[in-house]
């Protein structure tokens, strides 16, 4: 079903490091923890037959495990299969399928987003979807956009030296198209044009769910799509976290063909900028911006590996103070922290986050995931930028054309 790296359970040397670095284990019982739900679990089932853990859906697939482990061994990916196990042996729930679907729900939700936005926010509606779905009735709900990023922006091609092909996700094209716009903005602020690849939703809240083979038809959807363009010249630039580990680590595990190649030319937004920066390539005409802001890290930005690119670029703003939160998991988790049986441990796991914004007191906070931003509207007072607003506006208001 997935294709397991070479440095398989084998080398697991059950040393814990993994169940002390995961979020959940850490402020629950429920879940198994990932050295027993992957690299034990797999083992016996190699040895005997399959085995259905249901406590593997208390994983968020928030990658921690994977950083933490001493041999390298992927243990992500052996829970992503035993979710798949699990949901085939106990067929999915209606709620976990509309919680994977975010682009369908997000072309649905954004067509009528005034009426939408408004019924979410209805009491006696959320009662009802906690009642009929298992959508906790107090979980926050990102708003949705009429306006959506695809019917804003429709250019296909880019005509500049440097030209970048943008998967924009779920999150930014339906919930936050001015994410996305500001985005275009920067690039064109450094005289790159961006064109808008053919896409579906990266697939990444479809393995959280079980729903295996559902990611791999989006996957190579999105690979077959994109490796048009970099075969083109073009660097597949992204402004999610998640999107970003999905096309430049799990599409490989999930042996889609082409991933590979395609994973040589993927970049999260804040990455690309730094690399131009290196290479004396960035606009630094950035005007003052006299903020104090907090990062948050998103757990799907540490499993990249690349450090935190978004501080690394915004402290290039003169008078801009950012400093990281250093705050763990913020405990949404993507699909996780609306389900109505996680939602208290969703909050126990962002109390930290929490704590750490009311002690730094910034004006506003920053993060690069749209779940993680939800989960901060839910538990402080801050408003939430992305990386790329923040640059926007510096490139504007220091006059650049």
């Amino acid at each position: 079903m997935i294709k397991m790296p070479d440095n398989s359970f084998d080398q697991c040397l059950k040393c814990n490091t993994c169940v002390v670095s995961c979020p959940v284990s850490n402020h629950s019982l429920e879940f198994g923890g990932p050295k027993h739900l992957g690299p034990e679990l797999k083992r016996l089932i190699e040895n005997q037959e399959i085995i259905d853990d249901p406590s593997v859906e208390y994983c968020t697939l928030c990658g921690n495990c994977d950083i933490s482990c001493p041999e390298g061994v992927h243990l992500t990916h052996f829970i992503i299969e035993g979710k798949a196990t699990h949901s085939m042996a106990s067929g999915p729930r209606f709620r976990d399928k509309i919680l994977s679907n975010a682009e369908l729900v997000g072309k649905l939700a954004s067509t009528f987003a005034p009426i939408t936005n408004s019924l979410m926010n209805t009491k006696l509606v959320r009662v009802a979807m906690q009642k009929n779905m298992g959508i906790h009735a107090k979980r926050r709900f990102p708003k949705y956009e009429f306006k959506n990023f695809n019917r804003r922006y429709k250019k296909k091609t880019a005509n500049t030296e440097r030209k970048v092909a943008y998967f924009s996700g779920c999150y930014a094209t339906y919930n936050a198209p001015g994410v996305a716009e500001s985005f275009v903005d920067v690039m064109g602020f450094n005289g790159i044009e961006v064109a808008i690849p053919d896409q579906h939703c990266c697939g990444i809240p479809m393995l959280a769910n079980g729903r295996i083979d559902q990611a791999k038809k989006n996957a190579v959807y999105n690979v077959n799509h994109l490796l048009e363009y970099t075969r083109k010249g073009y660097d597949v630039v992204l402004t999610c976290s998640s999107c970003t580990l999905a096309l430049k680590k799990e599409y490989i595990t999930l042996d889609i063909d082409g991933a590979e190649e395609l994973s040589e030319h993927v970049y999260d937004a804040g990455e690309y900028l730094r690399i131009l920066n290196e290479k004396g390539q960035m606009n630094t005409n950035l005007a003052s911006i006299d903020s104090k802001s907090g990062y948050f890290a998103p757990c799907h930005m540490k499993a990249q590996g690349i450090g935190n690119p978004a501080m690394d670029i915004l402290e290039l703003i003169p008078n801009y103070q950012i400093q990281d939160l250093a705050a763990g998991c913020c405990g949404q988790c993507g699909t996780f922290g609306f389900k109505e049986e996680k939602f208290d441990l969703s909050l126990k796991m962002g109390t930290s986050m929490q704590e750490s914004v009311v002690e730094l007191d910034p004006d506003y906070t920053v993060t690069e995931c749209g779940m993680c931003k939800n989960q901060l509207d839910q538990m402080t007072d801050k408003p939430v930028k992305h990386p790329m607003q923040i640059l926007s506006e510096a490139y504007q208001k220091a006059g650049n054309s």
